[in-house]
């Protein structure tokens, strides 16, 4: 028997951090400092069209939002150059990936209509173990993006 290995979602643990943003939020965008990457392959998990990239089984940042606006966004810009993936579990369940955005190798996940509730957020990278240092930024302005 062979394990396959899975990204965790609705745990409590991330690789660094955790926020409770709520509708409104100041400042906005909320940032915060990544590393992304780690050894699982995530598009051979086949969570939704558009996932890649190399990601841990842990998220690495986990946002608690409650709602009070119709869009929410994330986007990851690294610190130097690197080429990263976004994928995120949302408050019901659903996967969101984007590898680019806006013209660059950036990634972007719009969500319209944000349900309240834990949102996992794992930054990826391109080959297993690659590590992107970088920022990851939560907004629900449409105007702000990488």
């Amino acid at each position: 028997m062979v394990a396959q290995a899975r990204l965790v979602i609705g745990g409590s643990a991330s690789n660094f951090g955790r926020t409770a943003l709520r509708g409104g939020f100041m400042p906005d965008p909320f940032t915060t400092q990544i590393n992304s990457g780690g050894n699982i392959d995530v598009r051979s998990l086949s969570l939704s069209p558009g996932c890649a990239g190399f990601a841990t089984a842990q998220p690495d940042y986990i946002v608690d939002y409650n709602n009070a606006a119709s869009f929410l966004r994330f986007y990851f810009t690294p610190n130097g150059s690197g080429d990263t993936t976004l994928v995120i579990n949302d408050a019901q369940g659903n996967w969101h990936c984007n590898d680019d955005s806006f013209g660059g190798l950036n990634p972007t996940v719009d969500i319209n209509n944000p349900p309240s509730g834990q949102y996992d957020v794992w930054v990826g990278s391109y080959r297993a173990n690659e590590n992107v240092r970088g920022t990851l930024h939560v907004t629900e302005l449409r105007s702000r993006h990488p």
